[in-house]
């Protein structure tokens, strides 16, 4: 057996029992859709960190967190991704070397820049191949513009943001006709029906 070929059947069986609840539910066919999936995220707060840590752990492919904060001792607090040594650290670069622990597979990186400048100049580079764009706790202004920008390229884009027990969710996407993960499974035969006569 070539070396190539036992090692892709290794990575095979670790994925099968890394991911085994999710290929129950989506299969083959969905866990390769998230593995392909590349996300944008705009702000590194407590927020962005637990969303993306809700994809990195079932496999996502590569994520992107874009923002120019620093660690404060707020987040230190608050912030599983973030330690109290980060502090005065950019967050974006804490928050994805914290992330990548998590799961070896996916490919995280941070840009230490405004989230804003993904709707300008070289910055809005960032968007081109995105499966998805998750904008947090970002201005109204940013959220309404980079809509228009994701509508205008096919990308959905979520808009959260949460304080305190209060959290808002909005969502903006085209039409979506391609396969989704939830319909991998064939649709199961009908059941006969049985005829028990007179009930006994």
């Amino acid at each position: 057996m070539d070396p190539t070929d036992a090692k892709r059947i290794r990575n095979d069986a670790d994925n099968v029992q890394r991911y085994d609840r999710q290929l129950r539910l989506w299969q083959k066919d969905g866990q390769s859709a998230l593995e392909a999936a590349r996300v944008v995220v705009l702000g590194s707060s407590t927020l962005a960190s637990e969303s993306l840590k809700n994809l990195v752990l079932p496999g996502i492919g590569e994520f992107v967190v874009v923002d120019d904060a620093l660690v404060d001792e707020a987040d230190a607090r608050t912030n599983f991704f973030v330690r109290a040594a980060d502090v005065g650290q950019p967050r974006a670069e804490r928050t994805v070397e914290h992330l990548a622990e998590l799961n070896p597979d996916v490919r995280g990186r941070a840009v230490v820049q405004a989230p804003a400048s993904v709707l300008e100049g070289e910055g809005a580079a960032l968007l081109e191949g995105a499966t998805l764009v998750i904008a947090c706790a970002q201005p109204e202004p940013v959220v309404r513009a980079l809509s228009e920008r994701c509508w205008a390229a096919g990308i959905p884009l979520l808009a959260a943001a949460a304080t305190g027990f209060l959290a808002e969710l909005r969502m903006s996407a085209c039409e979506h006709t391609g396969k989704l993960a939830a319909d991998s499974h064939p649709t199961p035969p009908r059941l006969a029906r049985r005829d028990f006569g007179d009930g006994r």
